[in-house]
């Protein structure tokens, strides 16, 4: 009898004599989630995320249909190359466990997005994501056989600290079957599932359109939709959010609609629906983004342990949230979720700089990672200065997450608490929010009570607008200026 323990490897453990768990990420469903340190022939290292298949004693009876998905996520993988894809290096199996070895991508789901927000996403960061979103599933959905990816949801959904989305966990992904009738496993989640997932027949890729607009319609309401077996009707978008501009919450009703036919024809369709909701310079500026991610020599043919992704390029590691009295924190994440973490800085030595996200050293005025291209000198990106009388001087630093700007009161807390500079209390508990999208920063008031002004001029509710260096930023009556290098 095969015994498959449910404990995790422990920190130090090697796989191959070539990957060395560095530690536990998460754990739930079917898999264990870890970074792991590749130690290579020319005594260099690399981070990768390793997934390995979890299987408890209780779940023997399981076993094999869960080999057969872990392993049909594994070949569809390493078949593909697309931007908004994490790259696969291998796929293995040890003992009686089986592993796959991926990208680590450092940012955090939508689902978290969700969370530490609290309350609506603005519709100038959804619709972006949306189009990015749909890439992917024109990509999917072009592929000979057609790749039905059938678990579109926020929890599936990467965005990285410069705004790319990753789409992960391909657990239950498939291949369509031309004459089938229905699918052989009816799975999905059941609040972002077309109804023809729940064994009224084969999924295509309209059911991934579907679960894109009820993506989008939780993201955009902060409400999750009713699951498609449920009766009655749910309530329109614009009524949970009045916000959402007519042309967006007609996109996502089309998507939505509990008919096949009536829904988008693919995802090209749907993405250019998205396009038409965006501003002229933002609508080109998406229209001329690269789609595909050029193949960098990888076969389709599994490969054990011998690594098939490109040389990692610069990118920045996300930056922490720093404000007075406020601890800093640092997000990564694996193609499979986010955790957060505390994590100081690897010092600074005389030879040079230590990376936090792989620990290889570095020149002295190196600004990325030799190895790992993360961002090793992130400096100030922006910061928020108290204009007029405070009890200290007071700057609050920004990072690349979002920061809600508020009054803390018990369990409800914000990132950055104006309590102590207004006593009279005319800003609101979660007043404004400061949000970082393709390399700017960008204001949208909460529906505070007595309003967030920019530069004298009231902004309208949940309504993203652009912030440039030297803007002045007013909530009740405590006044900020915006700096930015």
């Amino acid at each position: 009898m095969v015994t498959i323990t449910a404990e995790p490897l422990a920190p130090g453990a090697m796989l191959k004599q070539r990957y060395e768990i560095v530690r536990l990420i998460k754990g739930g469903g079917m898999s264990w989630i870890y970074q792991v340190r590749e130690r290579r022939r020319d005594a260099t290292t690399r981070l990768w995320a390793l997934k390995e298949l979890r299987m408890d004693d209780d779940d023997r009876h399981s076993l094999a249909e869960a080999r057969q998905m872990f392993e049909q996520e594994a070949h569809i993988l390493v078949q593909l190359s697309h931007r908004n894809l994490p790259q696969v290096a291998a796929y293995f199996a040890e003992g009686e466990r089986s592993y796959l070895v991926m990208e680590f991508i450092h940012g955090e789901t939508l689902q978290e997005r969700l969370t530490q927000a609290r309350a609506p996403l603005l519709e100038s960061q959804v619709a972006p994501w949306a189009i990015q979103v749909c890439d992917v599933l024109d990509y999917l959905h072009t592929r000979q056989p057609p790749i039905i990816f059938r678990d579109v949801k926020p929890g599936n959904i990467m965005v990285t600290p410069n705004g790319e989305i990753k789409v992960i966990d391909f657990g239950i992904a498939r291949t369509y079957k031309v004459g089938k009738q229905r699918d052989t496993i009816t799975m999905g989640s059941e609040n972002y599932a077309a109804p023809e997932q729940w064994g009224q027949g084969q999924t295509d890729p309209r059911s991934d359109i579907y679960s894109l607009g009820a993506t989008l319609y939780h993201l955009l309401t902060n409400e999750p939709p009713l699951p498609a077996f449920v009766p009655g009707e749910r309530l329109p978008i614009r009524q949970l959010n009045p916000a959402v501009s007519q042309e967006l919450a007609g996109v996502v009703e089309r998507a939505m609609a509990p008919e096949r036919g009536d829904r988008y024809h693919s995802a090209a369709e749907m993405r250019a629906a998205l396009l038409r909701c965006l501003p002229p310079w933002e609508r080109l500026r998406l229209q001329a983004r690269p789609q595909e991610r050029p193949l960098q020599g990888q076969s389709a043919a599994m490969q054990e342990t011998v690594p098939v992704v490109a040389a990692p390029q610069p990118r920045e590691a996300p930056a922490p949230v720093a404000a007075t009295d406020v601890a800093a924190t640092d997000v990564a994440a694996t193609d499979v979720g986010a955790i957060t973490r505390s994590a100081p800085a690897y010092p600074a030595t005389g030879a040079g700089l230590y990376c936090r996200a792989c620990g290889a050293l570095n020149r002295p005025d190196g600004r990325y990672c030799r190895l790992c291209g993360a961002r090793i000198q992130e400096g100030v990106a922006a910061s928020l200065s108290v204009i007029g009388s405070a009890p200290r001087a007071t700057r609050f630093t920004l990072g690349h997450q979002p920061v809600v700007l508020g009054r803390s009161s018990g369990s409800q807390r914000v990132d950055l608490d104006l309590s102590p500079l207004d006593p009279d209390a005319y800003v609101s508990r979660r007043h404004a929010q400061i949000t970082y999208a393709d390399g700017r920063y960008w204001l949208a008031d909460l529906g505070s009570s007595n309003g967030t002004y920019l530069n004298d001029g009231r902004l309208e509710r949940e309504r993203a607008v652009a912030l440039r260096h030297g803007d002045r930023i007013r909530l009740g009556r405590v006044e900020m200026a915006f700096s930015q290098r």
